[in-house]
């Protein structure tokens, strides 16, 4: 008599437990673009208090008023998607790596476009400029952690 091999189905075949680093990673990404939409409402609120705060003088100011339309929608675009992206990877989200993709893109054409004809260099100085290319260097590392992820299985 030949043995058969039985398969049996179960509704969990694999489970594979989150990892601690999602949510250092998650969480921290979080509050850094939870920073970024505390000061997308101030300064779209026009908050002079808060735009003085910055201790960058009367620049700061102009260099909002008026703030061409096509500057905003990218501003909003990176603030936001960069907000839900880490969302979605709490949530285990295979949309977190397209979330991470729209942040990327928005915040890069967003960067070259104001530091070439905003002159945001000049308006915010080197430091904010700096933080603002490291932002966009730790999305980048935000993106290819959740692409990561995805390949790895840990995404749905």
């Amino acid at each position: 008599m030949k043995k058969k091999n039985i398969k049996v189905k179960t509704l969990n075949k694999h489970h594979i437990k989150t990892p601690i680093h999602l949510w250092f990673i998650g969480l921290f990404f979080i509050l850094v673009y939870s920073i970024g939409v505390y000061d997308y409402f101030m300064v779209r609120e026009h908050n002079v208090d808060y735009l003085n705060s910055l201790n960058l003088g009367e620049a700061v100011i102009l260099y909002f008023t008026d703030y061409p339309k096509v500057f905003l929608i990218l501003w909003t675009i990176n603030v936001f998607s960069g907000m839900i992206a880490p969302i979605l990877l709490l949530f285990r989200s295979k949309w977190a790596v397209w979330g991470g993709l729209v942040a990327i893109i928005s915040k890069l054409c967003l960067d070259v476009l104001t530091f070439t004809f905003r002159n945001r260099w000049n308006v915010f100085g080197p430091l904010l400029s700096l933080i603002d290319i490291t932002i966009l260097l730790m999305t980048c590392g935000f993106f290819f952690y959740c692409k990561a992820l995805a390949k790895r299985g840990l995404l749905k």
